[in-house]
């Protein structure tokens, strides 16, 4: 479906395909009265930008750019800045037809598929969409042509000098560069991923949870507004406390406004992908995330040791170097919705079938370690006793289990041939198994990887589509709700974007 074929091409020209996963929420739940309230009209509207570089960090994750993306989106609202996104030109980009996403056959000017059209977006545009709203509509500046890519990426590298170290070198404010574009006098701050993160964690974060004056509280009332949020929803806004609450609420506020759109071919391709997964239609399933791959080397190494410590070993004794499937069933599934008998043990009868969907990048373990728990007659599996469950895996899971833009990592021996037809293919693997988790009824995951983070943020709503406490209800229920979620590993959500 995803290899472009003249069948294809034609399908993609003459048929009207719904977009049925254009946002990372539910359509059905998008305002899209919201460029009507938004003041972003104004002839100073692009005075001042933050260039946004996403070039720099290509080759991570598909959740650690759109993390990266989010946060960039939250931020130049906050500063009541434009958020511009720069790619580089053809002679700099080392992606065949320039982008980390791959090709969709919409990219290619026929269906010899040999040349790619002019202005095709490039990218990370390949992939999402950069709303007016939050770019305001400015163009890339150029300062009156005396700045390229090359010029504003030289001094992106500079940014890294001003993180400071923590408590003993403290931030500094990013460059930003001042000069004149279309007889106007702008500034230009020119940001990469991890700059943006640095700069987030030990400068604006701080600054975005304050209310602790008029003024911190007028700040966060404009950002809210800038991010989409009705006025009465961004006076209440401006009274919350706590980064937990308050990041919840930005993350409905991001949710509900559209902020990110997914480009109309990866919303048709994921739709047509999901069709293939043997999914229920109803929407009635649990979704798992199982992260594996590199991220044992590094960032959830001290959760598997602590895991296996629980259980009696060392580090140098495990029996595997990653948490066992198991631990995550029987965190979401601990028999408490089994039927007991008097003396509470629990009844053989079966509870209806539930369907999980599992999304990993190590699907043969899995299989594996499923192969291995009880089973019922039909090929179920049991889970803690009573609850019959049927587990499906990504439709490309055989081929694709890299979450990465490329599976080449010299360190875990994967390097090999890459063309864009192949990262396309993960791409939509990737944002359908992100779009079958946000929607599913249940999740289990883990926030140490940007995954299990992103999905949390999309699973956040606001409650009756209400932003703000109803004068007509006394009722302390929260305003905005967190579809449910297991954390495998009890760990507290992080920041929106992070």
């Amino acid at each position: 479906m995803l290899i472009p074929n003249k069948e294809w091409w034609e399908h993609i020209k003459t048929e009207e395909v719904r977009h049925e996963v254009e946002f990372s929420i539910s359509s059905s739940q998008i305002d899209y009265t919201v460029n009507e309230r938004v003041a972003w009209k104004n002839e100073d509207k692009c005075d001042n930008i933050i260039l946004f570089m996403p070039y720099f960090f290509s080759g991570h994750g598909h959740g650690f750019q759109l993390n990266c993306y989010l946060m960039a989106v939250v931020v130049a609202a906050f500063l009541d800045k434009a958020l511009v996104i720069l790619e580089p030109p053809h002679s700099e980009n080392r992606f065949d037809t320039w982008s980390q996403f791959g090709c969709p056959a919409d990219a290619f000017e026929d269906e010899s598929y040999t040349k790619i059209k002019d202005g095709f977006p490039e990218g990370l545009q390949r992939l999402i969409q950069n709303p007016q709203l939050i770019s305001r509509g400015c163009g890339v500046p150029t300062c009156g042509g005396t700045m390229s890519y090359h010029q504003w990426a030289q001094i992106q590298a500079q940014q890294r000098g001003r993180w400071g170290n923590g408590r003993r070198k403290p931030a500094s404010p990013p460059i930003e560069y001042d000069c004149v574009e279309d007889g106007r006098n702008i500034k230009v701050i020119p940001l990469g991923g991890p700059d943006l993160r640095t700069f987030c964690n030990r400068m604006y974060w701080s600054q975005m949870m304050d209310r602790t004056s008029p003024n911190s509280r007028e700040a966060a009332y404009n950002w809210a507004t800038r991010l989409g949020a009705r006025p009465h929803e961004a006076a209440y806004f401006s009274e919350l406390r706590g980064q937990y609450v308050i990041s919840d609420y930005l993350s409905a506020i991001v949710n509900r406004s559209g902020l990110l759109k997914f480009q109309p071919w990866v919303a048709r391709d994921v739709s047509e992908y999901i069709k293939s997964s043997n999914l229920p239609r109803d929407g009635s399933y649990d979704g798992i995330h199982v992260r594996r791959g590199d991220k044992l080397l590094v960032e959830s190494k001290w959760l598997v040791e602590n895991y296996w410590r629980s259980k009696g070993y060392d580090a140098g004794n495990m029996p595997a170097n990653y948490v066992p499937f198991v631990h995550y069933l029987n965190k979401a599934w601990d028999g408490s919705e089994c039927p007991r008998r008097r003396n509470g043990r629990i009844r053989q009868t079966r509870i209806p079938r539930k369907v999980i969907y599992v999304a990993t990048d190590d699907p043969n373990t899995v299989r594996k370690e499923i192969a291995q728990l009880p089973k019922v007659k039909g090929g179920y599996t049991v889970l803690n006793g009573c609850q019959k469950a049927e587990f499906i895996f990504s439709p490309s899971s055989e081929t694709i289990t890299s979450f990465h833009m490329t599976p080449c990592r010299k360190y875990l021996g994967t390097c090999g041939g890459d063309d864009c037809s192949k990262r396309y293919a993960r791409s939509i693997a990737a944002i359908a198994d992100l779009t079958i988790l946000t929607r599913a009824e249940k999740f289990v995951g883990e926030y140490n990887s940007n995954w299990g983070r992103l999905i949390r943020d999309f699973r956040t709503a606001f409650k009756d589509n209400l932003g703000a406490p109803d004068p007509n209800n006394d009722s302390d229920e929260p305003l905005v709700l967190v579809r449910d979620i297991v954390e495998v590993f009890n760990q507290n959500p992080t920041p929106f974007g992070w």
